[in-house]
């Protein structure tokens, strides 16, 4: 099935199924600092199940819906399982400058990213750039004007996503960034400190996406509160708050069961063709992949 980072075939090649097998559960896309990720699609979808990466999801879901909600741990921690993922430090520094979306966009640029990195004590240097997809298409070239080194995991909607990323991120002794993200749970899970750095982006949201206020800020979470104080400043050493709150978020410590998991994928499968909400899922599940596949 083709999804966003891939997730969907992490999770049937754990379970073993067949990457042809529809994916009709609902599941995690990241790291989210609200109670719930993508709250209005993720009460509304379709599906009769969710896969929380952690605890924290799971239990603020359990108390605002019906839906069977499972913790399966973060997928990327399947997949660098299975692929025997290692850190294999080569160079000094890798900077994730806050990024927009398609829907998103927000008030931090390239030259501001520039000024930050230049107020950086020299033993983090050299710093190199990993950009979001979308802006490394529009900002690529300002980056290496200014001197760095750029790269990109590639589309989010590719199977490839994460092996180009682990291939980025495993060669760095730190990572940074001007706003709280994913990469976060895969530094420190990697063994990799972090550290929050620079003014905090403001977000506009010009597409009147449903899942977020028309402005914010991560800060404006009350959860994103407490992580921005926990990762905030220049951190050489992963302390023992970051590993704890980085296992939990993951739900390191939680991951499921192959054979559990292959038994939810197929009875929501199965379900789907008794109902004809669940034929509806099912029927959206397979027009999504089919987009993606040819139109992303």
């Amino acid at each position: 099935m083709n999804s966003g980072y891939g997730f969907e075939n992490i999770y049937l090649d754990y379970a073993g199924l067949s990457r042809k097998t529809p994916f009709i559960p609902n599941y995690d896309h990241g790291w989210s600092f609200e109670d719930v990720p993508s709250k209005n699609s993720t009460l509304k979808h379709l599906s009769n199940t969710h896969l929380a990466w952690n605890s924290r999801v799971c239990n603020n879901l359990r108390s605002k819906t019906s839906k069977k909600i499972f913790i399966t741990g973060a997928p990327f921690l399947l997949w660098k399982k299975a692929n025997f993922i290692k850190k294999d430090t080569k160079k000094k520094s890798l900077f994730f400058p806050s990024h927009s979306t398609s829907k998103i966009s927000q008030d931090i640029g390239p030259i501001e990213i520039h000024k930050i990195i230049g107020k950086l004590d020299p033993f983090l240097k050299p710093i190199d750039i990993c950009l979001h997809w979308q802006d490394y298409v529009k900002e690529k070239n300002i980056y290496e004007r200014l001197g760095y080194n750029v790269f990109t995991a590639g589309g989010i909607f590719s199977d490839k996503f994460l092996p180009n990323f682990y291939n980025i991120l495993q060669n760095y002794e730190f990572t940074l960034s001007n706003k709280l993200g994913t990469y976060i749970l895969y530094s420190i899970d990697l063994g990799i400190p972090f550290s929050l750095v620079g003014r905090e982006p403001n977000y506009f949201n010009h597409s009147r996406d449903k899942n977020k206020s028309l402005n914010y800020k991560i800060s404006d979470y009350k959860y994103g509160k407490k992580v921005i104080g926990i990762f905030n400043g220049i951190h050489t050493k992963i302390n023992l708050e970051q590993k704890k709150i980085v296992e939990e978020e993951c739900g390191s410590k939680n991951i499921i069961n192959s054979d559990k998991l292959k038994k939810i994928i197929l009875e929501e499968l199965s379900d789907s063709f008794k109902s004809s909400k669940g034929f509806a899922a099912l029927s959206k599940q397979l027009i999504k992949s089919y987009y993606i596949q040819f139109f992303k």
